[in-house]
């Protein structure tokens, strides 16, 4: 099966939106431009909806799942609504920024998944053994590449604010162990330890460069983009031969995948989801309980309903 196959979707399903309540009854299929929910100004259809449902349908029979239940059955149909709900904020939001996947863009990868297959029709029979389809697989590029991008913006956002409360006289260590996302060394204040030449290959280059360019209690004022994200460098001692670094790493790692989606991506936008249900931008048109994501909650009051919670952080006081 083709490395970005329909099975994937099955967390990206599971791990959006959830929180489901009680199963109902499912609600009967009807003209696939009629619309399921709205968001906003953003309609969701029922096609968009049957794509969606029938790859995460195929993927949880490729686990072993149960799907022919019918309280099962009308739990991923609620789950899988939501999950739409929140790609549909995401492709707002990366709209308005001006980075939404476009139809032209979702083909080349689509092209490139071909080539990869040894060719189109290649590609369809690899979906189509697994219960997939082309269709399916476009979905899941065009919410992967909008969620990639609006992450990555986000995370830029949030290094630059990192870099901020630096300048302002937060100490390194306190700040890394509030905000950085390698949760193997934000405990110990970011602290990697030393590093000398024999440990380079196991770092980016461009975190080596940034690294040797520093002297003792130097940190980095622009982040260092690398695979694993924005990361913010500090040398807190120097030998000829090592250097001792801390870091804070912002997460937007590539590939990007939703399981690898850092928590404060995931509270700004569920955030966001909470301030469109409290301004009623989000209409559910489907009987599937708990398909509507602001059935029951208390959302928080927002200025700015339409536009998707950049995520701040707190401000330790300085060092």
């Amino acid at each position: 099966m083709h490395a970005r196959s329909i099975s994937a979707l099955v967390g990206f399903a599971a791990l959006l939106l959830v929180g489901c309540g009680s199963p109902g009854t499912t609600s009967p299929t009807a003209s696939s431009t009629a619309p399921v929910a709205r968001v906003g100004g953003s309609v969701i259809t029922q096609a968009a909806f049957d794509v969606r449902l029938q790859s995460t349908l195929t993927a949880i029979q490729q686990g072993g799942g149960p799907v022919s239940n019918a309280t099962m059955r009308s739990q991923i149909r609620a789950r899988v609504l939501r999950s739409l709900i929140l790609d549909t904020v995401i492709g707002d939001e990366a709209s308005s920024q001006g980075f939404r996947a476009t139809a032209a863009e979702v083909q080349a990868q689509l092209n490139a998944d071909a080539q990869a297959a040894g060719g189109l029709s290649s590609l369809q029979s690899q979906l189509a053994s697994a219960g997939g389809s082309v269709a399916q697989l476009q979905d899941e590029i065009r919410a992967q590449i909008n969620e990639q991008r609006l992450e990555d913006a986000f995370a830029q956002q949030r290094a630059a604010d990192v870099e901020l409360q630096l300048g302002s006289g937060a100490a390194f260590d306190v700040l890394a162990k509030q905000m950085s996302d390698d949760t193997g060394t934000s405990a110990n204040g970011g602290d990697l330890g030393a590093i000398s030449a024999a440990d380079f290959s196991m770092y980016d280059a461009t975190f080596i460069a940034a690294m040797q360019s520093l002297g003792p209690g130097q940190y980095t004022t622009r982040p260092v983009h690398d695979a694993g994200g924005y990361d913010i460098l500090q040398v807190y001692a120097k030998t000829p031969s090592s250097w001792s670094v801390r870091h804070i790493l912002v997460a937007a790692p590539r590939p990007y995948t939703v399981t690898s989606r850092p928590a404060w991506f995931a509270e700004a936008l569920f955030l966001t989801v909470s301030q469109l249900c409290g301004t009623g931008q989000i209409h559910v048109y489907i009987k599937d309980t708990g398909a509507d994501p602001c059935s029951g909650a208390a959302p928080a009051p927002s200025t700015t309903p339409s536009t998707v919670t950049s995520p701040r952080s707190p401000t330790p006081a300085p060092g």
